[in-house]
């Protein structure tokens, strides 16, 4: 027999505790909307009219474009089609067998790409968007902004602005003058005028999230903004779009990894497993609102070669981390749980009222052995039986009978736990995983995960060199100055990409530190170098490994 759960205990989603929803997303898609967030200061538009399943009949109506010779005839408007298609709108499929081509995204290559209002179905955005804007915010108000929504949206503009008007009504359109403007994004400011604006929402889209983890969130909403600071002007647009969204992914994937280890710590009384009575752990240091040294332990393979050593080493620890989505999973839907009841009950809501962030957290954990929770439980599973009677026309005997054999032994707040996940243990692990593999760009360019969609067991960490350059542009940054640092030393990158984003390079993973896998690291190491040298960020001064340095090719240029 299947349990039937009542319609309100179904969701895997829990936006409070990760502010956004770890779902299938899609980072391109993401930044238009950002950009409209920018745009509004946070109203957003009405939801869009455009008819995604039919993409020619946009390009038609930019053939006709009065600035446009030459694509009238069949010809001219195949390569326009082609044009489109590769430069300024991202396109996807849908319907039986995927078969039907329609709209998906238009290219983020300048700050009017909102117009379109793709991806049409919001929800795509898995809150996100409200995420980062937020974390861009707050980082500007404690840099002493005044008005952090306009000095947001005029940086967005210095970035991504050039060439493009944007009026009263927020719609977007070429300014008629700029006459060195890249003929991608010239196009692309054609091909929207085909696309009917949307109207401005009076209502603001709120945010009830306070970050679990306030220490890292606030370094990722600084480097965010210091990377828009400082590259804005010595990027083109098409550019720093894409570093832009390389760096917001990697900083959603570690993220995701460390939220993993929190939580399991603090419901599991250790690293994601074990047990423990949580009396006297010390609580996890991801808690602080201080940054501190990440834990993930990321090998990151740059030997590029397949079946290798450091390729083994690089996939048992994604094999590793995809090990712990079930046990994430399991603690979410606890804590759920508990928010549902501290939040409905009167009896329970002091113990979380007025609490934030890693106090409300700590709080709710601290709750589960409540003898009044344990009877809110009860009470669930008096519903459950209820649901599943009327639903499978089965006798109150065999549904209690059914739940008892979910967790013998244990008390009703185990057994409801057991019977949550028994019924949405598989859609949630699939979603998670599906966020994973997207926040770690195993089908982008820049992207940390390497494999394919059809085989984990072949999933490994393998840096691709467009999310390389992300990362060193990213530490080759001279914060106070607003500006590209020149140089950094070799053994200071390896230190940043360590502590800060978890990633090793040059040693292995704790549970794996034995003479061989040192060697596997070394040689992984001069891959490395070997790899930077190629790509014209290495300076080798001498053999000391304090004189190699990495350079920053940007530093001193301006577009």
């Amino acid at each position: 027999m299947t349990l039937r759960i009542p319609r309100e205990l179904r969701s895997y989603q829990f936006d409070r505790l990760t502010g956004v929803e770890l779902n299938d997303f899609d980072v391109d898609r993401f930044l238009p909307v950002l950009f409209e967030m920018v745009e509004t200061k946070g109203r957003r538009l009405a939801r869009s009219n455009a008819d995604a399943t039919d993409p020619d009949r946009y390009v038609e109506a930019l053939a006709a474009h009065p600035n446009l010779h030459g694509f009238d005839d069949e010809h001219g408007r195949a390569v326009l089609t082609q044009w489109v298609n590769s430069s300024v709108v991202r396109l996807g499929h849908s319907g039986r067998g995927h078969r039907d081509v329609q709209l998906a995204a238009v290219q983020p290559i300048h700050i009017g790409a909102y117009r379109a209002g793709l991806p049409v179905e919001g929800t795509r955005h898995r809150k996100v968007h409200l995420v980062v804007y937020r974390l861009l915010k707050d980082a500007l108000l404690r840099r002493g902004a005044t008005d952090p929504e306009q000095t947001l949206q005029r940086l967005f503009r210095e970035a991504f602005g050039r060439g493009v008007t944007i009026d009263s009504q927020f719609v977007p359109a070429f300014d008629g003058k700029t006459d060195d403007l890249d003929a991608n994004v010239l196009l692309s400011l054609y091909y929207l005028e085909g696309f009917q604006p949307g109207k401005v929402l009076t209502r603001r889209t709120e945010l009830d999230w306070s970050p679990v983890m306030p220490g890292l969130m606030i370094s990722l909403g600084d480097l965010l903004l210091d990377f828009l600071t400082v590259y804005r002007n010595r990027l083109p647009t098409t550019a720093l779009a894409r570093h832009l969204a390389a760096l917001l992914n990697i900083g959603l994937f570690t993220m995701t990894l460390r939220l993993f280890s929190v939580v399991g710590e603090l419901c599991r009384g250790g690293d994601g497993g074990g047990g423990g009575d949580g009396e006297n752990r010390p609580l996890p240091a991801d808690l602080s609102r201080d940054l501190h040294p990440a834990r993930t332990e990321i090998y990151v393979d740059f030997t590029r070669q397949t079946g290798g050593d450091s390729d083994r080493l690089a996939g048992e620890c994604v094999a590793r981390d995809l090990e712990r989505l079930p046990a994430y999973f399991e603690d979410m839907i606890l804590l759920k749980t508990l928010d549902r009841y501290a939040s409905s009950e009167q009896k329970l809501r002091p113990y979380v009222e007025g609490r934030r962030g890693p106090d409300w957290l700590v709080a709710l954990v601290g709750i589960r052995d409540l003898e009044y929770v344990e009877w809110r439980a009860g009470l669930d599973l008096e519903r459950i039986v209820d649901t599943t009677r009327a639903e499978l026309r089965t006798s109150e005997e065999d549904a209690r009978a059914e739940l008892a054999g979910l967790a013998p032994g244990g008390s009703q707040l185990d057994v409801l736990l057991a019977a949550l996940r028994q019924s949405q243990a598989s859609k949630a692990v699939t979603s998670a995983g599906s966020w994973l593999w997207n926040t770690g760009g195993l089908r982008k360019q820049a992207g940390l995960l390497r494999g394919n969609l059809h085989g984990r067991r072949a999933w490994r960490y393998a840096m691709t060199d467009e999310l390389l350059t992300t990362m060193l542009l990213t530490t080759l940054m001279d914060r106070a100055a607003g500006a590209p640092a020149p140089r950094v030393r070799l053994a200071d990158l390896l230190d940043t990409l360590e502590h800060r984003w978890g990633l090793l390079i040059h040693r292995p993973p704790a549970a794996r530190d034995d003479a061989s896998a040192r060697a596997v690291a070394s040689q992984n190491l001069a891959a490395f170098t070997g790899r930077l040298h190629q790509m014209g960020f290495f300076a080798d001064l001498a053999d000391d490994f304090n004189a190699q340095y990495v350079i920053n090719p940007l530093a001193g240029a301006r577009r």
